[in-house]
């Protein structure tokens, strides 16, 4: 079809100034079209559905395809020389494109040609259905990389499972025209999906169907944390729960080469229970050494300024600290409700010299690891999140050092528990205990678990403890404290304590009643006394 203005009467005439397209309405409400004139060309018909297809050849030869709609009012599109003219039930041409949609909305056969392509976006409506699978419900964002729809999952459905929705996000713009974008993408979508982590979205998978890419994922109820800052809310308490639940999260990432690259309060959600979900590491970039890279990370990352670290502005190699730095100027703002340099880049706060004004009410290991955090060039930050959160929750601060006094008041306890007999089980069967304790005695736990998972032996130490005190003699209590002991005991040869620093911390240690009576303890303390 060539470039001249194209008309369709109401004679259902489609026209140009070198061939003519006849779409005439049958009685039985299907529709064909006759490509060239029917006097001028061989023409040949094949049903497919519902529809009536009309190949003929072409002027030079080359057999066209031309694509019909059922409904003749709605828009009709003429398929020729490889591209696609689309028309308004007004006449006008709307677009063109090498994929062509018809009237209910599904996809008909299409000619793949050189022509511009419709966004995906424009065919996402309620009731789209995407890969005969998910069924769109509505849309809810759209940023530059695309738009994220709420959906209903047809397996999900077919298997009763009594939550069938999932997220989808579509990528659009210029993730989804760069070939080499999208295959990285994918790759760094496989290591997301690795993630299986608590305060991170789980994210399913990244597929396409024709034209469009997307990413399945959990569907979240909530508020993004940007909109709990501006709320402003949010107790104390809370603030600090989110900001280690943040700290874990990205540590976690960490831990296994990935970075996010684009930790922003935008990309964090804030769910109705309460908990922290980390968005869009299905876009983040993965750091491990000497991997090869297939396609370059710079073309899938979107660089936010205003929590940029230095060192992206300058187009430097990636690094666990970018990070570092975003999770600086989130727990500030979360704090404080405000940025700490007025939302300027990192090079325009150095440039004019910006500094964070303290902020009140912090215990000091607290502020120092947000100042920290905030230093603008990455020698001064930490190296990672995990150095982060082990500054930010006080896990450092777990071994004490006592007094003289305290150690010689104490020096008789030893004696004591070198005597001890090995604890009996629960007075109450955990099974006996009501539900409701059961429940918190759990979670306790798992609290417990996750923590050592990420190196936080205070905050193992603590919900251990607090599991055991809720039910004295819980015996997985008693297993993962022993777990937490084996751990501090291979810390001291580590941290190259000294004898007089290692009886310090075990007596420290001794004064929780759930490691009163730990042996390892009570005999390591003895050997290092004698």
């Amino acid at each position: 079809m060539s470039d001249d203005k194209t008309k369709i009467t109401n004679e259902t005439v489609v026209s140009s100034d070198s061939d003519k397209t006849r779409i005439v309405e049958k009685p039985d409400d299907k529709t064909v079209v006759l490509s060239k004139s029917d006097s001028e060309a061989e023409e040949k018909t094949r049903i497919v559905g519902d529809e009536t297809t009309i190949l003929a050849e072409g002027p030079s030869g080359t057999e066209e395809t031309t694509v019909v709609v059922s409904n003749p009012e709605s828009e009709a599109t003429v398929i020729a020389d490889q591209q696609a003219t689309v028309l308004s039930d007004d006449s006008t041409v709307v677009g063109t494109s090498a994929q062509t949609l018809v009237s209910d909305g599904t996809r008909a056969p299409g000619v793949h040609g050189s022509a511009p392509s419709v966004s995906p976006l424009a065919k996402m409506v309620k009731g789209y259905v995407i890969k005969d699978r998910f069924v769109l419900e509505r849309k809810l964002g759209e940023g530059g990389m695309g738009a994220v729809f709420h959906a209903r999952d047809l397996r999900k459905e077919e298997a009763r499972d009594p939550n069938p929705y999932v997220a989808i996000k579509v990528i659009t713009g210029l993730l989804q025209k760069n070939s080499k974008a999208v295959i990285a993408l994918q790759r760094e979508t496989k290591k997301s999906q690795t993630l299986a982590h608590p305060n991170i979205i789980t994210v399913y998978d990244f597929d396409r169907d024709d034209d469009i890419y997307y990413m399945t994922m959990e569907s979240l109820k909530g508020q993004t944390l940007d909109d709990y800052i501006q709320e402003g809310n949010g107790k104390a308490e809370e603030k600090i729960r989110f900001i280690n639940d943040i700290a874990n999260g990205v540590s976690y990432a960490h831990q296994r080469n990935i970075i996010h690259s684009d930790l922003k309060p935008e990309n964090v959600f804030v769910t109705e229970a309460g908990e922290i979900k980390i968005l869009d590491f299905g876009i983040a970039r993965a750091f491990a050494q000497g991997e090869e890279q297939t396609a370059d990370p710079d073309e899938l990352v979107g660089l936010t300024p205003t929590y940029a670290s230095h060192e992206m502005f300058g187009g430097e190699d990636p690094h666990p600290s970018d990070d570092v730095y975003a999770l600086g100027l989130i727990a500030y703002e979360l704090l404080s409700g405000s940025h700490p340099f007025g939302r300027r880049s990192a090079l325009e706060a150095e440039k004019e010299k910006l500094t964070a004004k303290k902020l009140k009410n912090l215990k000091s290991y607290q502020w120092q690891a947000i100042s920290a955090a905030l230093q603008f060039k990455r020698g001064g930050r930490f190296e990672d999140a995990i150095a982060f959160q082990r500054k930010f929750s006080g896990a450092g601060l777990l071994v004490k050092r006592l007094s003289f006094a305290m150690v010689a008041m104490l020096a008789g306890f030893a004696v004591y528990v070198a005597f001890f007999q090995p604890e009996a089980g629960p007075d109450i069967p955990f099974a006996e205990l009501p539900a409701a304790q059961q429940q918190s005695i759990l979670a306790k736990l798992e609290e417990g678990r996750q923590a050592m998972q990420f190196g936080d032996i205070n905050g193992a130490l603590f919900y251990f403890d607090a599991a055991y005190q809720e039910h004295p003699r819980n015996k997985e209590a008693v297993t993962e404290l022993q777990r937490v002991v084996d751990k501090l005991v291979e810390n001291f040869s580590t941290l190259g304590l000294s004898k007089q620093e290692q009886i310090d911390a075990i007596t420290e240690l001794l004064k929780y009643e759930s490691l009163s009576q730990n042996k390892g303890l009570v005999d390591l303390k003895n050997d290092l006394e004698n």
